[in-house]
């Protein structure tokens, strides 16, 4: 059952992502008379506290104490600006690593989801510099809604299309009910889509395809009957009430294809989930998730598994 999203954390950072992010943060607060958290993590070095942003001129250089203090007048404004009708709270704190900051409100406030803005950055850039939002993905305990820079909530009911890329494996059917509540909401329509791989080891690790022969030879096509059979009933059982579409692919590059299908559907919303690794075992195996989260051309909403 999907939990409702009635205490909702949203980082800002005080650029041109913060309003975009406020107003999906203040569209879901609204459909569960929720609570918006409006959060801003305060650098403590030198070099962040000198932003032009705190007004350092004006409080003598890099000062904390005063930059915390700009900071909840900004966030002030902001709630004015964007959160007009929804009850607000302001919350500052102070943190060298603003997804540590992040993640520790998250637990302390008890969030059901963080709305937050992603830069989207890819390539040197991305690997210098890292991603917040990625952090905050795979280690927030709750839903992450991520949006990148340039879009805008241009309507009531903005999740039309909710594409929602999936194991076929009962444990992977959270997905489908958190989209099956944000449909109901939008009276949108849920695409779920399964992704066969090519390479025969993959098949043979997943009995769920039902692929093997003697010899240990691997039916494609018996692997892809299975999944289209297994993806139609899970869709059957979880999205009751609703307008669904399944998509079968079969791909060697799950990342590009889930790319491919969300531009080709023009969808609105897509929907996956995460393991949240960390460390050695992440560096090795990456993340999809985050992939989609920085490569994206619609917002995310990751759930940790």
């Amino acid at each position: 059952m999907a939990e409702p999203f009635r205490k909702i954390l949203t980082p800002v950072y005080f650029d041109e992502t913060s309003p975009v992010a406020l107003q999906y943060a203040r569209h879901f607060a609204q459909q569960e008379s929720g609570t918006v958290s409006l959060l801003h993590v305060v650098p403590t070095d030198e070099f962040h506290l000198l932003r032009s942003v705190y007004r350092p001129e004006k409080g003598g250089g890099a000062d904390v104490q005063w930059a915390e203090k700009v900071a909840r007048e900004k966030l002030q404004e902001l709630a004015q600006q964007y959160l007009d009708g929804v009850q607000c709270e302001i919350v500052t704190r102070l943190s060298g690593d603003p997804a540590t900051g992040i993640l520790e409100v998250e637990k302390e406030i008890g969030a059901d989801l963080v709305v937050m803005a992603t830069h989207g950055r890819t390539g040197i850039t991305h690997l210098i510099l890292g991603s917040v939002a990625e952090k905050v993905v795979r280690e927030s305990r709750c839903p992450v809604f991520t949006t990148r820079r340039g879009e805008a909530l241009s309507q009531s009911t903005p999740f039309q299309k909710i594409l929602v890329p999936m194991d076929i494996a009962e444990r992977s059917v959270s997905v489908l009910t958190y989209a099956q509540r944000i449909a109901e909401y939008s009276k949108g329509t849920v695409y779920p889509l399964h992704i066969v791989p090519t390479e025969d080891s993959d098949l043979l690790l997943r009995d769920v395809y039902q692929a093997r022969e003697e010899g240990q030879k691997v039916n494609h096509l018996v692997a892809e009957k299975v999944a289209k059979q297994k993806l139609e009933e899970l869709a059957q059982q979880h999205l009751s009430g609703i307008r669904y579409e399944t998509i079968l692919h079969v791909s060697g590059d799950p990342a590009r294809m889930i790319l491919e299908v969300e531009k080709d559907l023009g969808a609105d919303l897509l929907i996956m989930a995460t393991h949240g690794f960390t460390g050695l075992f992440h560096l090795l195996l990456g993340s999809l998730t985050e992939k989609m989260v920085r490569e994206s051309g619609c917002p995310v909403l990751s759930l940790r598994q």
